[in-house]
């Protein structure tokens, strides 16, 4: 018997390592002449940024600056802000990134440390932990017959999702913003980038979006004030990738890598404008539904066959998610009250997924990190943790599902509410794939044995089901026959015996 096979790949998408590095920064500050000595240090922050992150060989290497910025009081109850550049590199290395398809990184700050060591003097230290992302193509070989007759075999349709296309791609962007109101110092910088339209034309995709930058200043006018500018930038690129091809669905997620703000005419104490850099990572997740016929069984009348399995597993598209979530909470201050909230940052930090009870849950953790002025006058900095949960209602209860959603923290909003309450808000922009996990044992090679088959010499067969809905298929490999022989001698419509006490098996 000539056994014909067609072969076709199936691919997915496997992460060869997200991997966390921690790294110390740390400087020690010394303030210049014409700044005032430190009175009492209200915050420190450190603002990561990542430079490049590039694979050479086995080895991807990230490498980046931080800025370290001091946040005090003077004598003259003013708010000052003083802060260094440190650089950073990091590698991860594994023998199996040559293989890789796609590389990328991403920067959180675990913690920031400082204090005076004199009064124009400080020391600083922050750890910031690197997270690296690697991956690969693995395939897997669907195989499927082709003319060959008188094989029997059991076929599985799947409605599977083959990866298309992985890559990130850098791409930076740059503007001047005009304030209405002199800066002396920055006190904060933040940016979130989000697509909000793809257009796939050949192997390119044209990303259409919005970069938020929010920066907080001190008032030169009034030192004792801060203000905020929000400034939005339009994403409009073409960017190019092999292999992309029109019919592909999927995401494309932009992360900010990199912000730099800088003050225009800073020399003289009121700077009238930031100059603004960004640097912007487009992340392509692309898809391409295959309608697959996975065989899970064969045998042939007359002849015996050996067969090869393996377990292949297989992505079934469930839901694709693009929403954005609203957080609100609320926490009490002690102390003196609150009298105004200058300056407020967060950042969503963990995040988990399941799927029970007919929701997609998705939660994790929310940091916010304020500075208040009391109903004193007096400056402090507070940190709070929030527990945050979006749920979408969904028809599907797989524990089992693949889902790595991003959240983009797109705004965060926080007012007094009374004496001693302050009212949170945030905007989450969640997006993300959600993928259904189906294993199957598939048959992966055919080959005729050279063991002769025992053929039932009998014209007719009496067959006595050990059960109410006995398969069919069993029944006809086990004595040698097709499925549709049985079925047309038994008037059965089915699949199984259909309750009958007794059938009849017709030799093939």
């Amino acid at each position: 018997m000539d056994i014909s096979l067609k072969h076709e790949d199936y691919k997915f998408l496997k992460t060869l390592t997200d991997n966390s590095v921690e790294e110390s920064v740390e400087s020690e500050l010394t303030l210049p002449e014409y700044m005032p000595e430190i009175l009492r240090i209200i915050k420190s922050t450190a603002e990561p940024k990542i430079n490049s992150c590039r694979l050479v060989g086995e080895r991807v290497t990230v490498d980046g600056v931080c800025d370290l910025r001091m946040i005090y009081t003077a004598e003259d109850g003013c708010i000052y802000s003083f802060s260094q550049s440190r650089p950073f590199t990091r590698h991860c290395e594994n023998a199996l990134f040559s293989d890789a398809v796609d590389v990328n990184a991403k920067v959180n700050v675990s913690y920031v440390n400082c204090r005076a060591t004199g009064t124009k003097r400080a020391e600083i230290k922050a750890g910031i932990v690197i997270k690296f992302f690697v991956y690969c193509e693995e395939k897997e070989e669907v195989i499927s017959l082709g003319d060959t007759k008188g094989i029997e075999q059991k076929n599985m349709p799947v409605k599977a999702m083959s990866l298309g296309c992985k890559k990130t791609r850098s791409f930076s962007m740059s503007d001047t913003v005009t304030l209405n109101s002199p800066a002396a110092f920055i006190i904060s910088t933040k940016a979130n980038a989000v697509c909000t339209e793809i257009r796939k034309i050949n192997n390119k995709i044209m990303v259409k979006g919005d970069a938020v930058v929010d920066v907080c200043y001190v008032n030169a006018n009034d030192k004792s004030s801060a203000e905020h500018i929000k400034h939005s930038i339009p994403v409009n690129q073409i960017l190019e990738f092999d292999g992309m091809e029109e019919h592909f669905t999927g995401n494309v997620v932009l992360q900010v890598t990199a912000l730099d703000v800088i003050l225009k005419g800073e020399s003289t104490g009121m700077a009238t404008a930031f100059d603004i850099s960004l640097g912007v990572d487009a992340c392509v997740d692309m898809w391409e539904e295959k309608e697959l016929l996975v065989i899970s069984d064969a045998y042939a009348v007359g002849t015996a066959l050996e067969l090869k399995k393996s377990p292949h597993t297989f992505c079934t598209a469930l839901d694709e998610i693009k929403e954005t979530y609203i957080f609100e909470n609320n926490f009490t201050v002690t102390g003196e009250g609150v009298g105004a909230v200058l300056d407020c940052c967060g950042e969503v930090t963990s995040v988990q997924v399941k799927a029970e009870n007919g929701e997609l849950i998705i939660s994790g953790s929310l940091s916010v990190s304020l500075i208040i002025k009391d109903s004193a006058g007096s400056l402090s900095g507070i940190s709070k943790m929030f527990d945050y949960a979006y749920k979408k209602k969904v028809e599907y209860n797989d524990k089992n599902i693949i889902c790595s959603p991003e959240l983009t923290l797109k705004s965060l909003d926080c007012t007094v509410k009374g004496t001693n309450s302050v009212d949170v808000r945030a905007e989450i922009c969640v997006t993300g794939s959600v993928f259904g996990k189906l294993v199957i044992d598939a048959v992966t090679d055919i080959t005729e044995s050279e063991t002769p088959v025992c053929r039932n010499c009998n014209a007719i067969t009496v067959y006595f089901p050990e059960n109410s809905n006995e398969s069919l298929w069993a029944i006809a490999r086990r004595y040698n026959t097709t499925v549709k022989a049985i079925a047309a001698e038994n008037d059965l419509d089915g699949d199984t015996t259909e309750n009958l006490k007794m059938i009849f098996i017709p030799s093939a």
